[in-house]
């Protein structure tokens, strides 16, 4: 898993374990807390609670995510503060807006494919086996290695994977992404906004999430579970027959 080797993700704190009426004194592993305020142009936008890895791409997706910029390529600068508890981003100001780009060919997802996407994202945390504590996200596009990144709440690793394909280039217009967890109409609104044409996911969508998706062409695929799915919108870009 792509990964900032020199963020700590995670931390020891002292216990108190307690089985039937004994209690023995420990340390558990648990999952660091980092809260990064953005600023665009000089402008304070919003805070977030991340965990503390992957802050440029958390930065890029969510502000494309939210409509601040269409394209990495409107920023001309993104830089950090020591302690990474601030991030300032610079727009050009002349950027001409973002010519649109010829339709993307119709994708289509075999069901093996979908299955052991399924199962990379559930195994790719080994922060999670630890402490539970993350949420992943993965991207599959084409001609790439899957791309599986985590936080400490989901719709972050959405915006860390998004802002990863922005920055490298990858089409996201073209790729699936999986999602451990439920799948509620904030993550798809971040889906639709990406352009992402297919999710998956192992939990329930919401009535919102499913209307979005459809709506927007979006396929959503929900309790996608060792080897059964439940297809909710668009099933024509799952092949059944692979």
């Amino acid at each position: 898993m792509y990964r900032d080797l020199d963020s700590p993700l995670s931390t020891l704190r002292p216990v108190l374990h307690v089985q039937d009426h004994t209690s023995t004194p420990g340390e558990e592993e648990v999952v660091v807390e980092h809260v990064v305020r953005i600023s665009v142009d000089g402008s304070y936008v919003f805070s977030l609670s991340c965990s503390p890895a992957h802050l440029q791409e958390l930065v890029v997706g969510v502000l494309y995510c939210r409509g601040y910029l269409d394209s990495a390529e409107k920023i001309a600068s993104l830089t950090f503060s020591p302690d990474r508890t601030a991030a300032d981003v610079r727009l050009f100001p002349d950027a001409a807006p973002a010519e649109t780009p010829a339709a993307a060919p119709e994708i289509r997802v075999g069901l093996p494919e979908a299955y052991a996407l399924m199962r990379h994202d559930l195994n790719a945390s080994a922060l999670f086996r630890r402490t539970g504590g993350v949420h992943c996200v993965s991207l599959l596009s084409p001609g790439q290695e899957i791309l599986s990144l985590e936080d400490l709440a989901r719709h972050n690793a959405v915006d860390k994977v998004v802002g990863y394909a922005l920055l490298h280039h990858r089409p996201l217009d073209q790729s699936v992404m999986a999602v451990s967890g439920r799948l509620s109409a904030d993550m798809m609104e971040k889906a639709v906004r990406a352009k992402i044409p297919v999710v998956l996911s192992k939990g329930a969508p919401t009535d919102r999430s499913i209307r979005l998706a459809e709506e927007n062409h979006v396929t959503l695929v929900g309790f996608l579970r060792g080897e059964r799915m439940n297809i909710y919108t668009w099933p024509e870009r799952i092949d059944l027959q692979s």
